[in-house]
């Protein structure tokens, strides 16, 4: 049986079935394309950062250092040229959430299904993370699982360290100590993750973040999503639909990558529309009850609410929940109040289909099987069997998925039912 906050899964364990890879569905529209318009868009708006003439947004954007966080966040190309079209990715179970899945970027740094680097020799890699209790997180370890149960010659332990800075480094200490091959995690905070991972890469041990950073200038890969076009488009499809209103921002903790790049990057996408005032500003820390209690306070203390940036979507959902609590949906100035999401959970999915919540900027956490792959190919390269992959992976953009195609400032937006990979629980 599994614990609650330890859990093994060893390669080659789980029956998986893998789909072809190639299909592609609703508008076929190629994501290579989407993820270079949305790089040009993201230097536009960093560029007209400097002079942003509405001073809500400037004084929140100065006052919180975005400029600083923006400036270091790597925006550029994808590995060996890889090109990412809608329908990509294989299909299977995953090995923790029990939930059906389809993972976008199989193909993307590819390694062929079976024995890795030495055949006879078992490979021992620990994966340390913080949230088997939470959809977004399990997804990303099921995927780690995957890509591990595909090399019979992998024995990957998952320990959640849940959000517990300290337990993580000394799960990833306990792993120097029995000198494990390679280590993966997903840190929640970047700066208390840096020694522990500066202590694995001084014993040897190649270490691999993912989705978030850590301040280890010595790690040696990070697979990093887009949160960058997340913040951005949520600002591009606001600006699309309005000029002007009273927002409520719902954010993640405070230092994470994902409030610092996807709030700042909002900012910057409405930096000089002037119409817009925020007058509530929650750090909620990807919690669905936090998101819904400020956002209660938010109502009570606003007799106009206009919009509700949320920068996950568990935050999304908890404000959604206070609004039509507090039966304000409708009560916004444009006719309804807008609600922006990131992540692309299934839940997401059918409160836009609804129409409940306006869009989503897909994040998806379906990345792991992808830092599992960097990862033995950093032991391979300290074998001299191949060549190490980049420090920096970055994965593809992800065009945002509204109720309707729309097209904003040339980004070709998906609807839900065109959106292949929400994960989670299916909601009707």
């Amino acid at each position: 049986m599994l614990s609650t906050n330890r859990r093994q899964f060893l390669g080659g364990a789980a029956s998986l079935a893998v789909v072809a890879p190639w299909a592609k569905v609703g508008l076929a529209q190629e994501t290579q394309g989407v993820h270079s318009i949305l790089n040009d868009l993201i230097r536009q708006y960093a560029a007209a950062a400097s002079s942003m003439t509405n001073p809500s947004v400037r004084d929140l954007y100065e006052q919180d250092g975005f400029q600083d966080y923006l400036e270091a966040y790597p925006v550029g190309d994808l590995v060996d040229g890889f090109v990412w079209e809608p329908g990509m990715g294989a299909e299977f179970e995953g090995p923790y959430s029990n939930l059906p899945i389809k993972a976008p970027f199989t193909d993307y740094i590819p390694l062929d299904e079976g024995p890795v680097l030495d055949p006879d020799r078992t490979y021992r890699i620990g994966f340390v993370f913080h949230g088997f209790n939470h959809p977004w997180l399990i997804s990303l370890a099921d995927t780690v699982a995957w890509e591990a149960a595909r090399h019979p010659n992998i024995e990957l332990e998952v320990i959640d360290a849940e959000f517990d800075d300290s337990r993580m480094g000394q799960v990833i200490d306990t792993w120097i100590t029995r000198q494990f091959d390679g280590i993966v995690l997903w840190p929640a905070r970047e700066a208390p993750m840096g020694p522990p991972v500066d202590r694995a890469i001084e014993a040897g041990i190649p270490v691999v973040s993912l989705d978030r950073r850590t301040s280890s200038s010595a790690i040696s890969s990070e697979v990093l999503g887009n949160f960058y076009a997340n913040g951005l488009q949520q600002g591009l499809y606001l600006k699309h639909v309005v000029s002007e209103g009273n927002m409520v921002l719902n954010r993640k903790d405070l230092g994470s990558t994902a409030d610092s790049i996807r709030t700042g990057a909002f900012l910057q996408a409405i930096g000089n529309t002037d119409g817009f005032e925020i007058v509530g500003n929650y750090h909620t820390n990807s919690q669905r009850s936090l998101a819904f209690d400020a956002t209660a306070d938010a109502l009570q203390a606003n007799s106009q609410f206009d919009i509700s940036f949320n920068t996950g979507g568990e935050e999304a959902l908890g404000a959604l929940g206070a609004i039509e609590e507090a039966g304000r949906l409708n009560s916004g100035s444009s006719g309804k109040i807008i609600i922006l999401a990131n992540d692309d959970a299934k839940e997401i999915m059918a409160n836009i289909r609804s129409g409940a919540i306006d869009m989503v900027a897909p994040y998806t956490p379906l990345i792991g099987d992808v830092g599992l792959r960097a990862l033995i190919r950093h032991i391979g390269a300290n074998e001299g069997r191949n060549e190490a992959p980049p420090r920096l992976i970055i994965t593809p953009n992800l065009p945002m998925v509204t109720r309707t195609n729309m097209t904003i400032e040339g980004v070709q937006t998906l609807t839900p039912d065109e959106w292949l990979y929400a994960y989670g629980p299916a909601v009707e």
